[in-house]
């Protein structure tokens, strides 16, 4: 059973999620109406997973998915969005949230989302060597940014690509795959010396891509690490 706060404008979304997780055995510790009061009961709260939805008054989702993270960075968070929604999606699984789900909510998809959130295992354990305020800003500094411009998903990676990465990445891509024409470039301009098996898996990832259909565009200052995604 997991303690939850739902974050939500819509009081019928929140009564649909409370019935939803509560009929699952879960336990609804609180509500919120925007960012602000999810941040407030967060601290007050300390729940094992927040629903969040994107679009609220006072303050978005995506920004108080940053605030809670930075103020616990062990945080589960799942997104709610509209399909529309796709890019402030991926800018809040930057900013550190777990997961999402498309709108309009399925019982069992949110609980099956809800359940893989919960076996996840945590971040990778930090040197000792800084200070805690600076581990913790260090490892949630994000390895890439998503973009959509002109039809295309631009990916661009950066130094700081690391294997915490990779999960939101996927989450990332299997958000992406039901689009259609899909468009994807991975820029990997910024990956000097990046680690094997963060290769292996940015061209499984690829696969993945190619396998639905869609298109993958390779920019990379080193030749030999482009032609690896052919």
């Amino acid at each position: 059973m997991a303690r939850i706060l739902i974050v939500d404008d819509s009081i019928v979304m929140r009564k649909n999620l409370v019935t939803i997780f509560t009929e699952a055995g879960h336990d609804v510790v609180g509500q919120a109406a925007n960012g602000k009061q999810a941040i407030a009961l967060y601290d007050e709260l300390k729940p094992d997973i927040v629903t969040m939805d994107i679009s609220m008054p006072i303050m978005r989702g995506v920004d108080a998915v940053k605030e809670i993270i930075n103020m616990d960075p062990e945080a589960k968070i799942i997104i709610i969005s509209a399909l529309n929604q796709k890019q402030m999606v991926f800018e809040a699984l930057n900013n550190g949230a777990k997961h999402y789900v498309i709108k309009p909510i399925v019982p069992n998809k949110v609980l099956g989302i809800l359940n893989e959130v919960l076996r996840a295992k945590g971040e990778v354990e930090l040197d000792s060597s800084p200070s805690e305020k600076e581990k913790k800003v260090e490892s949630f500094l994000p390895g890439f940014i998503i973009k959509n411009s002109e039809g295309k998903f631009l990916i661009v990676f950066n130094e700081n690509l690391s294997g915490k990465d990779l999960s939101t990445l996927e989450t990332a891509v299997n958000g992406l795959i039901f689009i259609s024409p899909l468009k994807v470039v991975f820029n990997l301009e910024k990956l000097k010396k990046p680690q094997e098996k963060i290769m292996f898996e940015l061209i499984r990832l690829g696969d993945k891509i190619k396998a639905v259909g869609g298109s993958l565009e390779v920019i990379a200052d080193n030749q030999e690490l482009a032609l690896r995604f052919n």
